[in-house]
């Protein structure tokens, strides 16, 4: 009795290697998906204020503050704005505030010469909402990874079929 002894892939080998990228990379778009729901779901329960921040020449567009990235930012509110030069108080009917982005818009151009600075409260979701978002970075690298994972399971799948094919396929005498 001779035994055949065959190297190389066999097509039945690789279902197993596909099945596995393709679970890894839905249970990671499934995790984002989970965590970016968390976020958005936690409510804002820390509230910060801040003093003194400096706007630089506001013009029409607008300053963005500086904590507006924070994790559930709401409820905005400018407290005291005013000339950083002369600490003049800027009176609030020459801006407008987006309580939602934390945007200061100069609304009457009457204060773009000199620095304004700005006193603000605004809500954040605290550590919770924070902590979601850093789980959802850190998961945004892997789907590149399971990309590259997929590629090469595939490239060696072919590679290793064509190999085999060529080394082995000869023809055989009876």
């Amino acid at each position: 009795m001779k035994i055949n002894n065959k190297k190389g892939i066999e097509l039945s080998n690789a279902f197993g290697a596909v099945l596995a990228v393709v679970l890894v990379a839905v249970l990671v778009i499934i995790a984002i998906f989970i965590f970016q729901t968390l976020t958005t779901g936690l409510e804002a329960t820390q509230d910060i204020v801040v003093t003194n921040e400096s706007g630089g020449f506001i013009n029409g567009s607008g300053y963005t503050v500086d904590t507006a990235g924070d994790c559930n930012f709401g409820s905005f509110a400018v407290t005291e704005a005013f000339n950083a030069t002369d600490e003049t108080a800027i009176v609030a009917a020459n801006y407008t505030v987006n309580a939602d982005t934390g945007v200061i818009v100069n609304a009457t151009g009457e204060w773009t010469t000199s620095d304004a600075e700005f006193n603000y409260t605004y809500s954040r979701g605290g550590a919770a909402c924070t902590a979601s978002e850093d789980m959802i970075t850190q998961f945004a690298t892997y789907p590149a990874l399971v990309g590259l994972v997929g590629t090469i399971v595939f490239l060696g799948l072919v590679i290793g079929i064509l190999v085999a094919s060529f080394v082995f396929g000869g023809k055989r005498s009876v």
